[in-house]
Order: structure tokens, then C-alpha cells, then sequence
């Protein structure tokens, strides 16, 4: 092989003799220009993105969200339209005219006192924990790296509030004056409004580091004076943003001051991003993972848990009064007093907030009485909610179930037990819900409402109670379990649905009253009679908790043993054939 030539390098150059003969010393590459900042930031999500898709088409997800839009759109159209409730009369018309904007001003404070107090604890905004420990520590401005997740946070808001609003002006177009199209529209603005101002709230409370103590107090005193308002029939502060929500009947030009109020408080945040916290963003980084895989796994108590502990809500170190010792040593009697003491362990914000919910309850469930049945919906889904807050106590025992089955007492026995504190703590909320329900129906109903109150509030926790006690452990089960997918399908989708089924139930039996006056009839006597379905359906709830764990472990016993006399009887067989 011949030298290479050298010529150019002038007469005077000589070979270098690290070079081996016969081979040309290669020039050295430039490395190509480094991906940073938003570019290396968009690189990545589309990365991560890529690969948490895999190899899923377009086609098929758009083809998921039409089935899933249709059937659902489709079953809410249907639903609404099978409900055959009257047209509302001259006077029912009138009075939604005038009190409606102050209650639905209610629920825009409520949003409000939420957003505030969510983002004086860290919210709204999640990121992944990869993002926290990598991206936000990267070279990279903040607000380039919280514009997406901001962003996203206030797209979901606005879409599902949108949606239930939606949901809810086709129902309410279907009593008013107007068409459905309008009341759609009407809600979907009206959602779109309250999802906004929580979102903006949250953002502006987080990023201006407001304190608790002074955004909890902002937030109540929206609300109270909201409150007042609506006592006193007069305009609240909040209630323009309430008359949005009818929009699809009458329009005020003024409502729209609460459009442009939203849109600046959700830009205002979102210009404000940097100032995010980023030991907030650490922190709610890991709930937020532990979240959504609870809520896959429809794992609902956890869900609760995990809520509790974003919005940093911590037991009481000191009950709210002490118990005196228990007179009768009985498992019951231990039981009752262990309950109420983790009960009155209570935080002041958790009341209130039960408080709320039972209030709400009260007005739907006067709602329904009213005509508007599909409120029963909205009670059912309120006392679920609520059940969940009261029986503490039995969930508890649930999640600590290895020191259940240490004791020498039947566990089913036990979790029966710890009924009785919950249904108690329930029966001050019921007087809450019964104002509440009086306040929207008059107090020519007071007899009824007194008579329902108490059970209607119970029965409608009772779906919390089946959802607590369905995911008690069994060891007695089977460690693998093998079923069809369409099974699998259909038992998820009922044991997500059961609860809410049974919390309908009770809530359903309080349209024996609206019925007993349509006919002419007693309305003591019919809300008696609902009243004592109720009760029968607690019963039977509650021998339910107790007796479950027997029953499954009878049929369990009965298969065993069918399927060991048919090993026997295939045994006796083959050994008679051989013979």
C-alpha cells in the first residue's frame, strides 16, 4: 500500500510517527449541536408520551371516545327523556326567578373557598416525580416546564364541569321556559365559570403564598355572606355568577362581569407560575401517583385518604370533649366508645364540610319533592360522600385487619359493631339537611322533612358503608382468581355501581310524600310509611356487614365439599371399571 502524499503540508513536513504507515489520520468530528432548554423539554414529554402509549393508533382512540361519547351522551338523553316530570307552574317559575341565582351563587362561593383553601396547601398543580426531581432543577425556566401541567389542570376543570353543567341545564330545560339547547349551553357556561374561578382561586392563593388561616378565612366569608343572602332574599355577592346558570331562559348583561372575573383569575395565575412551590410540587407529586392508582384500582377509601392528606388535614391532638368510662364491659359498649373517640378526634374543616354535603342533600332532596326527580341522583351521590366521612370507625377496622382477626370475636361481628357511632354522628347532619330541605320547601313541610330527615341521611350513607366493608380483605379467598374478561368487565362495573344503587334506594322511598299529595292522600302518613322502608333497608344493611363473612365462608364450604364427592364418585367409578 502507498504512503499518502503529504505535499500539502509543505515541503518541510515529516510524518508523524504516532501514525501507523499506510493508514491517513482522520479529522476530527464536531459534535452536533446539544438539545436544551424548551427543546430538550418537548423532546422528552413526546418521549415519555411515546412510550407510555406504545403502539396504540389514533384511529382506535378516537374511535373510543366516539363509543364512549355516543353511549354516554346517549344514555343521558335517554335517561332525561324517560323521566316524565311535569312542566314547573306559573309560581314554582316565579320563585326560581328569584331564588335561584342566590343558591346557585352558593355553590360558585363554595368553589371559591375551595380553590383558596386548596391552593394554600399546595394546589392545584401536579407534577410527576420525575419532573420535580429532574426537570425542575434542570437550567430550564419554571414557567416553561408549568405551562403544560397548568394548563391541563384547567383544561379537565373546565371540561368536566362543562359537562355536568351541560348534564344538568337539559334536565332543568326540560321544567323551564326555553329550549334544551339553550339550557345546555347556559350550564355549560355556568361550569366553565365555576371551574375557572376554583382554578384561578387555587392558582393566585398558591402562587401569592397566601396563609391558611387567611384564605380559609377569604373563602368563609364569601360564602357566609352568600348564606346570609339567600336567608334574606336579597342579592349576594356571588349571585350574578348564579344567574349564568340561566342564561338559557333570561339573560342579564351584568352576569357577564363574572365571565371576565374568571378569565382573569385563571390568567393571573398562569402568568404567576414561577412563583409555584416547589416543595408543594415534591409532595403532592407522590399522592398524586398514589391517587390515580387507587382510583384505577377503584380502591375508593384510599381515594379519600389520599384527598385528606393533599388538602393537609390532620386529626385533632385533643378530642372536642372527653368520654366518660364505659359502664358495661361488652364488646358493643368498647366498640361504641373506640368509635366516638376517633369521632370527636373530628378537624373543624371536616365538619363543615360534612356539614355542606348534608345541606346540599337537603336542598336536592326538597328539589325532588319538588318535581325535579333526577335530584335524587345528586342526594344519592352526596349521602355516598357523606357515609364515607362518618364511618371512620368501621374503616378503620377495615384497613386494620390483621389486629381483627387477632381478637377472639367474629370480624363480621365486629365491623356491626362499629355501625352504631357512624349512624349516630350522622343524626346532627340530618338536622342540617332537614333546615336545609325546609328552607327550599317552606314551613308547611316541617312534619314530613322532621320525620325523614334522620332516615334519609343514614339510608343515603348506607352506599359508603357497602363500599367500606365490600373492600374488606377475605384470607379465607382464593389467591388467584381466573375469570373471562366479560366478566370481569361486568363485575367491575357492578361493583362500582352497587353502592350507589343502595344509596338511591333510600333516597327514592322520600317520593312517597310527593305522590301522596299528588293523589290527595296523607303526606305524614306516606312520609311514615318511606320512613319505615328505610329503616327496614338500614336493617337489612347492617345484618348484611354482619353475617357476609359467614355466608361467603358457608358457600365456600358447600363448593368444597361438592367437589370432593365429585372426586369421590370419579374415584369409586374408575376403580369399579378397572375391577
Amino acid at each position: 500500500m502507498n504512503r499518502p502524499d503529504h505535499d500539502s503540508d509543505g515541503p518541510d513536513s515529516a510524518p508523524d510517527p504516532d501514525i501507523p504507515q499506510g493508514f491517513v489520520e482522520s479529522a476530527p468530528r464536531e459534535p452536533g449541536p446539544v438539545s436544551t432548554g424548551a427543546a430538550a423539554l418537548v423532546a422528552l414529554r413526546r418521549a415519555r408520551q411515546r412510550r407510555r402509549l406504545g403502539e396504540l393508533d389514533w384511529f382506535e382512540v378516537a374511535y373510543r371516545v366516539y363509543l364512549m361519547g355516543g353511549f354516554g351522551g346517549g344514555a343521558v338523553l335517554w335517561i332525561s327523556a324517560s323521566i316524565h316530570d311535569r312542566t314547573a307552574e306559573a309560581d314554582t317559575v316565579a320563585r326560581i326567578a328569584s331564588d335561584a341565582p342566590g343558591w346557585l351563587g352558593l355553590i360558585v362561593a363554595l368553589a371559591l373557598l375551595l380553590g383558596l383553601r386548596g391552593g394554600a396547601h399546595g394546589g392545584p398543580v401536579s407534577l410527576e416525580a420525575a419532573d420535580v426531581t429532574h426537570v425542575m432543577l434542570a437550567p430550564v425556566p419554571r414557567r416553561l416546564v408549568l405551562r403544560r401541567p397548568a394548563v391541563q389542570r384547567v383544561r379537565s376543570a373546565v371540561f368536566a364541569a362543562s359537562l355536568g353543567g351541560a348534564i344538568v341545564g337539559q334536565l332543568a330545560g326540560r321544567r323551564l321556559p326555553g329550549s334544551l339547547l339553550a339550557w345546555g349551553a347556559a350550564g355549560v357556561l355556568f361550569g366553565a365559570v365555576v371551574a375557572l374561578l376554583w382554578v384561578g382561586s387555587a392558582l393566585l392563593a398558591h402562587t401569592l403564598r397566601v396563609p391558611r388561616g387567611a384564605a380559609t378565612a377569604a373563602g368563609l366569608a364569601v360564602v357566609v355572606g352568600q348564606g346570609v343572602a339567600v336567608w334574606r332574599g336579597v342579592t349576594g355577592p356571588t349571585s350574578a355568577a348564579g344567574s349564568l346558570a340561566l342564561w338559557g331562559w333570561r339573560q342579564h348583561g351584568v352576569d357577564a362581569v363574572w365571565i371576565a372575573v374568571a378569565l382573569g383569575a385563571a390568567g393571573s395565575g398562569l402568568a404567576l407560575l414561577e412563583r409555584l412551590s416547589l416543595e408543594a410540587l415534591a409532595r403532592r407529586s407522590a399522592l398524586v401517583a398514589q391517587l390515580k392508582f387507587a382510583v384505577t384500582m377503584q380502591d375508593l377509601r384510599t381515594v379519600v385518604l389520599l384527598r385528606r392528606q393533599l388538602n393537609q388535614e390532620q386529626l385533632r391532638s385533643r378530642p372536642w370533649f372527653r368520654l366518660g368510662p364505659v359502664r358495661r364491659r361488652t364488646l358493643g359498649g368498647a366498640l361504641w366508645r373506640r368509635g366516638w373517640q376517633g369521632l370527636l378526634r373530628y378537624p373543624l374543616t371536616r365538619l363543615l364540610r360534612m356539614a355542606t354535603l348534608a345541606a346540599a342533600m337537603g336542598v336536592l332532596q326538597a328539589m325532588a319533592i319538588r318535581g325535579t326527580t333526577p335530584a335524587l341522583v345528586g342526594t344519592a351521590l352526596l349521602g355516598f360522600v357523606l357515609g364515607m366521612e362518618a364511618m371512620e370507625p368501621l374503616s378503620q377496622e377495615v384497613d386494620q385487619a390483621d389486629r381483627a382477626d387477632a381478637l377472639p370475636f367474629d370480624r363480621g361481628e365486629l365491623l356491626y359493631r362499629h355501625l352504631a357511632a357512624g349512624f349516630a354522628m350522622l343524626v346532627p347532619f340530618a338536622l342540617v339537611g332537614g333546615a336545609a330541605a325546609v328552607a327550599v320547601l317552606g314551613i308547611g313541610s316541617l312534619a314530613p322533612v322532621a320525620i325523614l330527615a334522620v332516615p334519609v341521611t343514614v339510608g343515603a350513607a348506607l352506599g359508603g358503608v357497602v363500599s367500606i366493608v365490600r373492600d374488606a380483605p377475605d384470607p379465607a379467598a382464593s389467591a388467584a382468581t381466573f375469570v373471562p374478561p366479560e366478566v370481569a368487565g361486568f363485575t367491575t362495573t357492578l361493583r362500582l355501581l352497587w353502592p350507589i344503587v343502595v344509596s338511591s334506594l333510600s333516597t327514592g322511598l322520600a317520593l312517597l310524600p310527593r305522590s301522596a299529595a299528588e293523589l290527595g292522600d296523607s303526606v305524614v302518613a306516606a312520609a311514615v310509611r318511606a320512613a319505615v322502608g328505610i329503616v327496614l333497608l338500614v336493617l337489612l344493611t347492617a345484618q348484611w356487614v354482619r353475617l357476609r363473612d359467614r355466608v361467603r365462608r358457608s358457600v365456600r364450604a358447600f363448593m368444597a365439599d361438592g367437589r370432593a364427592h365429585t372426586i369421590e364418585q370419579k374415584r369409586v367409578r374408575t376403580e369399579g371399571s378397572a375391577a
